[in-house]
């Protein structure tokens, strides 16, 4: 039995367990081939580390002034469009969830295998079985989530090392984890009992703001002035100031009845939440203190740097909320209702950081490596490249925040200040246990 209702709604719930690895390649096919590492000193080091404000970019100019991706996946999403009607026959959820895991940027060259969403359902008066079949692997057992904690805006001006500035700053935490009874019914097709609550936990954070910024990043001791060699330092001192703040922590589900399949009402809502919410926009900031530290060593071929930004980052809040939902059996309806008003909160903003090496040896040869956490979960990353005039050839492993091994590989042409790059890389950010391929183009201007 085919049931396009159900088989979305499965996968709504279960599109956590495929994380997407948020940052994981950026729109730079070099960098994909690489398996996600960067052998230049580009955004996402000067981004964790301070210390990389004063270094200067490679002399070779292996860092593109302008990346621009091809969007050859694009053409791929609009044939297979049709294949996302809802009331056709054909329409696969798995699919439509895939898409939105992996952004139909570049082209999917192997897609991963998509489970059926063939549903088949054994019905009694007391007894409800549903078998999802192969899609039965995609059941979480453990908490599935998402979350980051970004800069979207970074503005200032310098001297002499010297930086002042504001940058803004977002950070989410969502969570999910399955009650045992819903787990059961959904990956072992345990038959629906009555009596019985199902349900979900639920746990999620997100605040955001804007801080001002003192900074510096200098060469304690090196080489020439003229060269890159050298010892330098860097640190941000942030005053931050809370404009919005939300938590959510609680259940949700439903409570079945003594029959199943009979009577007006087999199932109940039940839904019991704490909701805080505090310091909406116009009203009081929140207040908070931190920094960024961060050094980086250059020796001719030879580069290492560390880096961690929000340390100590702790978030006062004089006027918190909290509200407790919860479904009402009596009038059939959620109920809200204050158990705290105008309390003092915290919160944290997580320590965010990048550890990276690079070796550049003779004949065009660079290697490198890095570790970056952005503040819920760490990737590796290993790669190479090696230049033949103007064409590179690259390749790369990394390990993602879910723990999967991932293979990156490609090329580049280089023409005077243009360059032409393809790169290949494996994903596991699907609804399947399966790897899939994916092929990005880019143009690059030097």
């Amino acid at each position: 039995m085919r049931s396009t209702l159900v088989g979305c709604w499965v996968v709504v719930l279960l599109v956590g367990a495929a994380e997407p690895a948020r940052a994981q390649f950026s729109f730079d096919a070099r960098r994909a081939g690489m398996g996600g590492v960067s052998l230049t000193r580009d955004g996402t080091l000067r981004r964790y580390n301070p210390a990389y404000r004063a270094v200067p970019d490679h002399r070779g100019g292996g860092r593109a002034k302008l990346t621009i991706p091809i969007p050859l996946g694009l053409l791929q999403a609009l044939k297979d469009s049709a294949a996302f009607d809802v009331h056709a026959s054909y329409f696969n959820a798995f699919e439509l969830v895939n898409k939105v895991l992996n952004p139909p940027l570049y082209l999917e060259v192997k897609k991963a295998p998509i489970p059926s969403n063939d549903v088949t359902f054994t019905v009694g008066r007391n007894a409800l079985v549903v078998d999802l079949g192969k899609a039965q692997q995609l059941v979480p057992t453990d908490e599935i989530g998402f979350g980051n904690s970004s800069r979207f805006l970074d503005l200032g001006i310098g001297l002499h090392g010297l930086h002042v500035g504001v940058l803004a700053f977002l950070q989410e935490d969502v969570g999910f984890t399955l009650g045992d009874t819903l787990r059961n019914f959904l990956r072992n097709a345990d038959s629906a009992r009555v009596r019985t609550r199902y349900f979900v936990n639920v746990d999620g954070k997100g605040q955001g703001g804007f801080a001002p910024t003192l900074s510096y990043a200098g060469r304690l001791a090196g080489g020439a002035p003229d060269a890159d060699d050298g010892f330098y330092v860097g640190g941000a001192l942030h005053y931050y100031f809370g404009v919005g703040y939300g938590r959510g922590t609680g259940t949700g589900g439903f409570r079945t009845g003594d029959t199943l399949f009979a009577g007006s009402n087999p199932v109940t809502p039940n839904v019991d939440a704490l909701v805080y919410t505090s310091n909406a926009i116009g009203k009081q900031f929140g207040h908070g203190v931190g920094g960024d530290v961060g050094f980086a060593y250059v020796a001719g071929p030879f580069e290492l740097g560390v880096g961690a930004n929000d340390i100590g980052a702790t978030l006062t809040w004089k006027d918190t909320q909290v509200r407790r939902l919860f479904y009402d059996t009596t009038s059939s309806s959620i109920k809200d209702s204050i158990v705290l008003n105008h309390v003092e909160s915290k919160t944290k903003l997580p320590v965010s950081y990048v550890a990276n090496v690079a070796y550049r040896m003779g004949q065009g040869i660079t290697l490198g490596a890095d570790i970056v956490n952005n503040g819920r979960g760490t990737a590796e990353h290993v790669g190479a490249e090696v230049r033949f005039g103007p064409l590179a050839v690259r390749g790369g492993v990394a390990r993602d925040t879910r723990k999967k091994v991932e293979f990156g590989t490609g090329g580049g042409l280089r023409f005077g200040p243009f360059g032409l790059d393809v790169g290949f890389w494996t994903h596991s950010n699907s609804l399947s246990n399966t790897r899939g391929v994916t092929m990005g183009t880019s143009l690059s201007i030097y």
